[in-house]
Formats: C-alpha cells, sequence, structure tokens
C-alpha cells in the first residue's frame, strides 16, 4: 500500500527521513548513495538533492529550485539505496500535487 501525501506547487520541496536499521543491515547509512526522484502527472522527472547527517542517520531530501512548474494530480516518488552495490528502493510514495491558492 503506497503512502500518500499533499504537497502545494510553488512552495519548497523538503524532507527529513529518519534511517531505522533492520535487522542484518547497515547500521547507519555513512558510506551508502542515496537517490531521489520525484515524476509528476505530467511524466517530467525532478532529481532531488541529498545531504545525508554527519551520524549517518537521517538524511534530507530537497528540490534546490522552485516548484511552480510541477504539473497537479498524483506524482510518485522513490528512494534508491546503493550499499556496497546492493541496490534497495523504498516503497513508491504518491505526492498528490495541488495548486497554490494566494499568489
Amino acid at each position: 500500500m503506497a503512502t500518500t501525501a499533499t504537497f502545494k506547487r510553488g512552495t519548497t520541496f523538503a524532507a527529513t527521513i529518519v534511517y531505522t536499521p533492520d535487522a542484518g543491515g547497515p547500521a547507519n547509512l555513512l558510506g551508502t548513495g542515496i537517490t531521489s526522484d520525484i515524476i509528476d502527472s505530467g511524466g517530467t522527472t525532478y532529481h532531488l538533492d541529498e545531504v545525508t547527517a554527519v551520524d549517518g542517520m537521517s538524511f534530507n531530501l530537497y528540490f534546490a529550485t522552485a516548484t511552480s512548474e510541477w504539473s497537479t494530480g498524483t506524482a510518485r516518488w522513490d528512494i534508491k539505496f546503493n550499499y556496497a552495490g546492493a541496490i534497495f528502493y523504498s516503497e513508491t510514495l504518491r505526492l498528490n500535487i495541488i495548486d497554490e491558492v494566494t499568489h
């Protein structure tokens, strides 16, 4: 079951993700490649920038430029992890992108 969140285009897109290690998984995300993209309802892909916390237990994802051109409707978003050559993906998240009301 996919998680859905609402995002108002024109605002800053940023997310903080807290890492909880699975049994047998890495103790932290230091040395793990993290990439993430959002694909809006019009099919445009937006690459998110990533910054991992010094302790490797959380990371921030953000879109460095304006979101005002993102298509409204349902977008898809996931996160890719590359740990020592093993590739893992997060659940596919859904973003309900809506218009801003106040201009």
